[in-house]
């Protein structure tokens, strides 16, 4: 499943920089595009966070969750800027020229990985497939508790929408100053993996993530009153330290807990949960705009901590592990 994802996304970068560099490309192209392959990566990740229990000790798990997330971050800093760079020297299509290039050592990478017969139950309908899946994780208490847990990502979303408004009405600094809010965050981010990577993470999942959610909620807060944009963006590089100590505990709780053959399909109602960020966006962006984004940001965080506190106080069996 993870090659044919990365196969399916060899070839839409090769139908983007063809549109690109022939000068046909349109929006509804781009558009279209960013679906397809947005949906593609929603199916490599569950396959992917799956996999990875078969070749990682059990005991390094929530480590090398944490380096799967220092991924993201280090692609979300140096993707624009190094796009922005070839943009520059050698023109508009050779980012996706670049692209193409990187697929293509991901294909080669992913094609020799050892091969395994699947783990899944297998001969399903996707209804009943979908219908089972539910019906385990329902039953199962560590992980429909975890599951809840995960979709309060939702919450989230705050920030996301607040920073480019900070950057304007707020602190007047323009597309520059934009760019150092987002390369705090993406820092912030490495920087959270790393400790995480480096530690082992906590040895309890449930105790890191009320440290993280407590970060991120006093962070958001922090950001979203500050009146200074230096200690705005102290807030905002400690306020990403805490989301890879919060994804790799829960995928770790996630891929402990769960039975291997269903692990496919708690992984995918995971990756479900994360894209409830981006409802939250526009839920909050709204709410900011009735109440104030500083107020926004502080119930948000409240909000995001209350969740977890409830879970855990009424969840003994979670709260051990």
């Amino acid at each position: 499943m993870l090659l044919w994802e990365r196969m399916s996304l060899l070839v839409l970068a090769v139908i983007t920089a063809l549109l690109v560099l022939t000068d046909t490309v349109v929006i509804w192209h781009i558009v279209l595009l960013s679906v397809v392959s947005s949906t593609l990566m929603v199916i490599g990740g569950p396959a992917m966070n799956s996999m990875v229990t078969r070749f990682v000790p059990r005991s390094s798990l929530q480590a090398a969750n944490s380096i799967n997330q220092l991924t993201f971050s280090s692609a979300r800093a140096l993707g624009p800027l190094g796009g922005g760079l070839l943009i520059a020297a050698f023109g508009l299509g050779s980012p996706w020229l670049a692209l193409i290039g990187l697929y293509v050592l991901a294909v080669v990478a992913t094609w020799k990985l050892p091969r395994e017969a699947p783990v899944g139950t297998g001969g399903e309908s996707a209804y009943v497939a979908i219908k089972n899946g539910l019906g385990y994780v329902k039953s199962s208490l560590i992980v429909s508790r975890v599951m809840v847990l995960a979709f309060t990502v939702i919450f989230v979303g705050g920030l996301v929408s607040v920073i480019p408004v900070y950057a304007r009405d707020r602190f007047d600094v323009g597309e520059t100053g934009l760019g150092f809010m987002l390369a705090a965050a993406a820092l912030g981010h490495a920087t959270g993996a790393l400790i995480v990577a480096s530690t082992g993470g906590f040895r309890k999942k449930s105790v890191s993530m009320m440290v993280a959610v407590v970060i991120y909620a006093g962070a958001s807060a922090g950001f979203g009153f500050s009146t200074h944009f230096g200690l705005s963006l102290v807030f905002l590089f400690l306020n990403a330290t805490a989301p890879p100590l919060w994804i790799s505990s829960v995928v770790t709780l996630l891929q402990t807990e769960s039975d291997s053959k269903m692990l496919g399909r708690v992984m995918a109602l995971f990756a479900l949960s994360v894209q409830t960020l981006f409802l939250g966006t526009m839920i909050w962006a709204w709410l900011g705009q009735q109440i104030g984004n500083d107020w926004m940001l502080l119930f948000v965080g409240l909000a995001f901590m209350l969740a977890h506190a409830l879970v855990l106080i009424f969840s003994p069996a979670l709260r051990r592990l």
